[in-house]
C-alpha cells in the first residue's frame, strides 16, 4: 500500500515562493543585473568651424548648419590662444563641453563628425576571477601641439585708437595691437590699405603699406622657430675659447615707394593747420604746411581736391570741379 502525504496550504505557498525566487539568485540573474549597471561610454564629436566670438567660458563658432556654442572648462586642452576668424578643430562631449581645441589644418573642411566610442568596462565572469590589473599609464593623451602661426592681414584701416589699429577684413573688423617692437614703415591713417604681420594674440610684428595689386584677405605663414641657445663644449685646454655660432638676423622690411593720394571731400572744419574733411568712409584729417600750395581760402561745406603725402601732409589744395566724385585715389 502506498503512503499518501498530505500538505497543508501554508507549506504549498512556501514551496511556490521558493521556486519563484530561484531564477533571481542564480549566477545568470546576477550577471543580468551587472550588465544593467554597465557605464556606456559617451560618444564625442569633432567640430571644425570658424570662431565668431569668445563669450567668457564659451566659444561661439559658425558651423555648416549654423552657430555652435562650445563650453571651455579647466580640463579643456587649448593648443594656443584663438580669436575671431580662426578656424578651430574641437573635440566635444554630447553636452558641448570641449575636451581639446587646436587650430584646424589648412584646407580642412567645416563640419561635425562623430568619433568612435570607447568600449564599456567588462564585468568579471565570476566572483572567484581575479580583478583586472589597471594600466600603469592612464593619463589622457594630449592633442598634438601645432607651431603658432603668424598671420598676414591685408585690409583697409578704419581707425587708429591709441596703440590699436582697427582694420576691415573679409570676416569683419579686426583689432591689431601696435607695440614698441612693431616695425612701422610710416604713419598710417584712415583709408590706408595696410599689410600687417601679426601673432596669434593679434600683436603686430610689422606694418607696411599694401601693394596696389595685393587683395584684401588673411593668410597664414609658419612662425620662425626660436633659435636654440648655443651649446658651449667642455673646455679641453685653457688657451682657446669656443666662438658661439652666428644667429641669422631677419632681413628688415623695406617700405614701398612713397606715393601721393588725391582726396576729394567736403570741408567739415578748419582747425589751425589741419583740414577736417568728410569722405565717403568717414572723417579725414590733412595737415597744411608752409610748403602747401593753396589756391584760395576754404570754409565749411566747400568741396576741395587735395594732393597729400602718406603722412597726411598736403602738397596742394584747390577747389574741386563739380564733376569730381568724392573719394581717395592713388596718384
Amino acid at each position: 500500500m502506498k503512503r499518501v502525504t498530505h500538505h497543508s496550504p501554508t507549506s504549498r505557498l512556501l514551496f511556490i515562493g521558493i521556486c519563484a525566487l530561484l531564477p533571481v539568485i542564480t549566477p545568470a540573474g546576477i550577471l543580468i543585473g551587472e550588465d544593467n549597471l554597465s557605464i556606456v561610454a559617451a560618444i564625442s564629436k569633432t567640430v571644425v568651424a570658424d570662431l565668431l566670438m569668445i563669450e567668457e567660458d564659451f566659444y561661439i563658432v559658425r558651423g555648416e548648419r549654423g552657430e555652435i556654442r562650445i563650453q571651455i572648462t579647466s580640463d579643456t586642452k587649448l593648443s594656443e590662444k584663438f580669436t575671431f576668424g580662426d578656424r578651430i578643430k574641437a573635440v566635444i562631449l554630447p553636452n558641448s563641453v570641449a575636451l581639446s581645441i587646436t587650430r584646424a589644418a589648412a584646407g580642412e573642411p567645416i563640419g561635425v563628425t562623430d568619433n568612435e566610442p570607447s568600449a564599456p568596462p567588462q564585468a568579471p565572469s565570476s566572483a572567484t576571477e581575479a580583478p583586472l590589473t589597471p594600466k600603469t599609464d592612464s593619463s589622457p593623451v594630449s592633442p598634438p601641439y601645432q607651431t603658432p602661426k603668424v598671420r598676414v592681414i591685408i585690409a583697409d584701416l578704419l581707425m587708429v585708437d591709441g596703440s590699436f589699429y582697427i582694420a576691415r577684413t573679409e570676416h569683419g573688423e579686426i583689432q591689431i595691437e601696435i607695440t614698441p617692437k612693431t616695425e612701422l614703415s610710416e604713419n598710417f591713417t584712415f583709408g590706408d590699405r595696410i599689410k600687417a604681420r601679426i601673432t596669434p594674440t593679434d600683436k603686430a610684428l610689422s606694418v607696411v603699406r599694401a601693394g596696389k595689386n595685393e587683395p584684401t584677405g588673411i593668410q597664414e605663414e609658419i612662425a620662425p622657430m626660436a633659435s636654440s641657445p648655443p651649446i658651449t663644449p667642455a673646455p679641453t685646454t685653457p688657451t682657446t675659447t669656443p666662438t658661439p655660432p652666428k644667429l641669422e638676423t631677419p632681413e628688415p622690411i623695406t617700405p614701398e615707394a612713397t606715393s601721393t593720394r588725391i582726396i576729394v571731400a567736403d570741408v567739415v572744419m578748419v582747425d589751425g593747420d589741419y583740414f577736417i574733411l568728410h569722405g565717403e568712409r568717414g572723417e579725414i584729417r590733412i595737415e597744411v604746411t608752409p610748403n602747401t600750395n593753396i589756391s584760395e581760402s576754404f570754409n565749411y561745406g566747400d568741396r576741395i581736391k587735395a594732393e597729400v603725402l602718406p603722412n597726411d601732409q598736403a602738397l596742394k589744395i584747390e577747389r574741386a570741379n563739380p564733376n569730381d566724385p568724392v573719394g581717395i585715389t592713388p596718384r
